[in-house]
């Protein structure tokens, strides 16, 4: 397995490689000690028949940060409803919308 992971590293960090037609990628690939099955997976360019011979699967981790670079993270807090209101303040708005009402009333009438 290593000789294939070797080889594959070796063509991704060289440029002519990488680039190479069939023929020179067949050159280079008999040149090496891979086994007959790998070199023919490559000249293929099958990747999944490739993960099949290795027994391995791609595999994708993404690892985001909690916020913008420089601010640190804060706890979630929940939201706390407001308290009810008191009584006392209840009855004193009550008691001003019947004065308001009563004051209105007077108007009208005086109309």
């Amino acid at each position: 397995m290593s000789d294939i992971i070797d080889f594959m590293e070796r063509m991704g960090g060289d440029a002519q490689l990488s680039q190479a037609s069939a023929d020179e990628l067949a050159e280079v690939l008999s040149a090496s000690d891979l086994a007959p099955e790998m070199q023919s997976v490559v000249m293929e360019g099958n990747a999944a028949k490739l993960e099949t011979l290795l027994g391995t699967k791609p595999m994708c981790m993404l690892v985001a940060p909690p916020g913008p670079p420089g601010t640190e993270s804060t706890p979630v807090r929940p939201a706390v409803p407001p308290p009810p209101p008191d009584d006392a303040e209840e009855e004193q708005e009550i008691k001003d919308l019947a004065e308001h009402a009563s004051a209105s009333e007077r108007e009208i009438r005086r109309a």
